[in-house]
């Protein structure tokens, strides 16, 4: 899978949340997007909206 959804993803999270990318959180979505990816999730839009699910809910988990 190309790194541009995660990229993408994070540079929107960022802006959006006004927020650093969380620490680990690169690892963490790159591994969730190739599952998708692999399970035939093509698009690079779906991708990204995925992973800024992820990322919302990454740094929910976080902050506990």
């Amino acid at each position: 899978m190309q790194l541009q959804p995660v990229d993408r993803a994070i540079s929107i999270y960022e802006a959006l949340a006004d927020r650093t990318e969380p620490r680990g959180a690169r690892a963490k979505l790159t591994q969730h997007l190739d599952r998708l990816y692999l399970d035939g999730e093509r698009d690079p839009h779906r991708l990204t909206v995925h992973g800024l699910s992820f990322l919302r809910d990454f740094e929910r988990r976080q902050n506990g």
